[in-house]
């Protein structure tokens, strides 16, 4: 691998040097919005000529040109006003170009698109501002909006996990500043979770793109969300506070432009949500992180970065007691448990990373990136758990038959211990390059990364009913679950890839052409992963706004950490890497109907899956079985629909049909006959834990036409069930599915900036809000406790999430 990349740096710096001797003018700079932030993908093409090129993520272009002054240059982009620049001396070209381009009146804002086109168009743009205004339980993360793009499923506003296309959460990648993120990997339920890494406060630009995306994007099967911090060009800050936490930012820039800074603190307790909850108990999570973000340009070329980010998540629970009632109308059951013990877990996490950057302010930029992540996780707990099950009477109203002995069906505890502590750390260093030339955009990468993990797992459960050990044999007492072992692993991965932004200007329209080739080896298992990806985009000049899109890719996941353990608790040396290919085709449709803009989008998509490694799931745990022992595909079709439903605010909706199966290799169970006659039977294609089919999500504002300060938005969910089974079971058996996820949460915002106080120059913005969540207050179920009678046999409980809860916030911007 060392001597091909000597030989591909080799052509790039030659093939650099012949094309611009060969040039007698560069014209070069960088385009913003009005809002001092760097557009990317804006075409700039030089008049009269076949020479043009697009901007990247900073906004920078460069265009080597035979033709010679005077010079026009024509700038335009999707959501803004086109430009015309003149050059006619040659002093105007030898410093950087700064061009500003204004945003046209008809843009669609909304969460899609931000005053500007992006031409990969497989990643769709968030806005940022909008971040804030969805109503979420979650805290108002990022990961509310995104739950609401296609091809996006969740079931859970506790968690800001999130599923995609029928993949799970470790499926998805999430990129700040060119850096990947991770989660913790202890966290069993939502109320455990607490603040996900990103500070909505300090984001600049969003992207997320739901299958298809390119070869710059890392080596996971479902999805990536990439998200850059802001660089300030001005003092600024903001303070919001609510009854689930508070967070407060602040920004700047010195006077000389060189240095900004920006840095955010955050906390969050959900005790006021989980207190709905059918458990009860003293809950007490308290979750706070830190981070900051500087960058400092040292000179015309050379600029540095510097990320920072701590976080600790505590969670301590004593439980005391829980009543649940389930059943069906005419076969009504309670179950009433009564605890004793508690559960301690920690979650420290740090972060750190730091970044040079080289421009020549030609054609050729590079970066280079050094970062470190670790995470220290303790879970402890010894909870027992007395439970009953009674027989309702339908007739009476759902009481208890006192005189009837059979109303009570069940009788027994759980013993559940875990002394669980995990220390992972993750270091990468990397170097990247981009590379302008006329009608081409190439780029490459060359990363290392180490990981280690250290990892204790001592965790059992004991069930008793009707004072019989379960499982039973009649001789000792033997545990339900027992997992206890020591596992210390360490290895290293070198990826890297290169790819070309190729774009074609013609009569019939424009073509952007984006192909690349990404490559992973991992020393674990001595695995080397080639994977080719192509994406077309078709712009015709036709009187309607359509765009089209084709994109096809190999996306391998080689395993990380929780993939890699067995259910024994054993590493498995031999496992491969799970293997993804990616055909999707979408169509964008811009139009307007009322005057107002709205925008059409629709994606069709299959997903071949081999080498998988089946998992169950219980809340936001995934348990894998540690190899590769499945098969599948993913189908489905997703539309969306976004634009000024009402007059001058934007609303969306989507909507997405889905299937995903999996055949589980060498799986089979047995059946007797009445002659006794064994029959053997194989599952064959099976939905995986994942196959949520079909998916609704809803953002709407409104405002009271006479008091436009006075505003409402609303955001609803819909999901089908997902598969579920015993726990401990064959995965086969996983034939039931949990009730559809309905969930209505609705916020009020009173703007006080210019109407009821005089802020002066105090604030910027100020308002007031209340959040009504799960406005119709519906159970929704996120997993099941299962309770065993000593026949052997289950009953499924429903765990429940939270029900209806008021929530009073107060933002501030200055």
């Amino acid at each position: 691998m060392s001597r091909l990349s000597i030989i591909y740096l080799f052509l790039i710096f030659f093939g650099i040097k012949n094309t611009t001797a060969q040039k007698k003018l560069v014209v070069h700079g960088y385009i913003y919005s009005e809002k001092q932030l760097p557009i990317e993908f804006v075409n700039i093409a030089i008049r009269n000529s076949s020479e043009g090129t697009i901007s990247d993520e900073n906004g920078h272009f460069s265009i080597p040109t035979n033709k010679s002054l005077p010079l026009t240059i024509q700038i335009s982009c999707v959501g803004y006003q086109n430009k015309e620049i003149e050059l006619t001396r040659i002093n105007e070209i030898t410093q950087p170009l700064r061009i500003v381009l204004n945003e046209r009146d008809e843009q669609i804002s909304d969460i899609n698109i931000v005053g500007k086109s992006n031409h990969d168009q497989s990643l769709t743009r968030i806005d940022p501002n909008l971040i804030a205004i969805i109503p979420d339980a979650s805290g108002g993360g990022i990961e509310g909006a995104i739950k609401t793009q296609i091809g996006v499923s969740s079931n859970n506003e506790l968690s800001s996990t999130y599923r995609v296309r029928g993949g799970n959460f470790d499926e998805n990648m999430v990129y700040v500043n060119n850096i990947e993120i991770y989660r913790p990997f202890l966290v069993r339920s939502g109320q455990q979770e607490g603040l996900s890494f990103t500070n909505p406060n300090l984001v600049g630009s969003i992207e997320f793109s739901p299958g298809g995306y390119n070869a710059s994007y890392g080596d996971k099967m479902s999805s990536v969300l990439n998200i850059k911090y802001k660089r300030p060009t001005q003092f600024a800050g903001s303070i919001n506070a609510s009854l689930l936490g508070g967070s407060a930012h602040i920004e700047g820039i010195t006077k000389n432009k060189k240095t900004t800074a920006i840095a955010g603190i955050r906390y969050k307790t959900n005790k006021y949500l989980v207190g709905t909850m059918d458990t009860k108990g003293d809950y007490n999570p308290n979750f706070i992180d830190f981070q900051t973000y500087l960058t400092h340009q040292l000179n015309n070329n050379l600029s540095t970065e510097l990320m920072a980010y701590f976080s600790q998540n505590e969670y301590n629970f004593k439980p005391t007691d829980r009543e649940t009632t389930f059943g069906t109308f005419t076969e009504v059951k309670q179950l009433k448990i009564y605890f004793e013990g508690n559960e301690k877990d920690l979650f420290q996490t740090g972060f750190i990373a730091g970044a040079l950057s080289y421009s020549n302010n030609t054609n050729n930029s590079y970066k280079l990136i050094i970062s470190g992540f670790r995470t220290f996780e303790e879970e402890a707990y010894d909870i027992l758990s007395q439970y009953w099950i009674h027989d309702l009477d339908p007739v009476s109203g759902g009481t208890i038959n006192p005189t009837d002995p059979k109303s009570n069906i069940a009788v027994g505890s759980f013993l559940q211990h875990a002394r669980n502590d995990l220390l992972g750390q993750v270091y990468n260093a990397s170097i990247q390059g981009v590379h302008q030339f006329e009608r081409h955009t190439f780029s490459w990468q060359q990363k290392m990364q180490i990981e280690k993990f250290d990892d204790y797992i001592n965790e059992w459960e004991y069930r008793d009913s009707a004072d019989f050990n379960i499982p039973y044999n009649g001789q000792i007492i033997d545990l339900a679950y027992v997992l206890n072992t020591t596992i210390a692993s360490q290895s290293t991965r070198l990826s890297g890839y290169i790819m070309d932004l190729y774009t074609i200007n013609n009569d019939y329209g424009t073509f952007i052409i984006n192909g690349g080739l990404r490559y992973n080896y991992w020393d674990y298992n001595s695995e080397l992963l080639i994977s080719p990806r192509l994406s077309i985009v078709y712009n015709p000049k036709w009187e309607k706004d359509v765009h089209f899109r084709l994109a096809s890719g190999f996306y391998y996941q080689s395993p990380f950490y929780k993939e890699l353990r067995t259910t024994k608790g054993i590493l498995n040396k031999n496992i491969k890497a799970q293997q993804s290919i990616h055909f999707v085709a979408g169509m964008d449709i811009y139009f307007k109907t009322w005057n107002r803009p709205f925008k059409f989008t629709s994606e069709a998509y299959y997903k071949t899956l081999s080498k998988l490694i089946s998992y169950q799931i219980d809340n936001v745990r995934i348990r894998y079985s540690g190899i590769n022992d499945a098969k599948g595909y993913a189908t489905g079709i997703d539309l969306k629909i976004n634009g000024e439903f009402v007059d001058g605010v934007e609303s969306w909706a989507s909507l997405g049909i889905m299937k995903t199966e999996e055949d589980i290799t060498n799986d089979f169970y047995l059946s007797k006959d009445e002659n006794g006659n064994t029959t053997t039977h194989y599952p064959g294609y099976i939905p995986r834990p994942a196959d949520q089919r079909l998916n609704f999500a809803l953002f709407f504002q409104d405002y009271l036409p006479n008091n436009p300060t006075f505003k409402v938005n609303l955001n609803l969910l819909f999901s089908t069930g997902l598969p579920i089974g015993p726990p401990n079971s064959e995965r086969y058996q996983a034939i039931f599915r949990t009730p559809p996820y309905r969930r209505v949460d609705i916020g009020f915002v009173k703007d006080l900036t210019k109407t009821v106080i005089n802020t002066g120059n105090l604030f910027n913005e100020l308002s007031i809000g209340v959040d009504i969540f799960n406005l119709f207050n519906i159970s929704n179920t996120i997993s099941y406790y299962w309770v065993t009678d000593v026949n052997n046999r289950q009953y499924a409980v429903p765990n429940y999430l939270t029900l209806r809860r008021l929530n009073f916030n107060i933002k501030a911007k200055f």
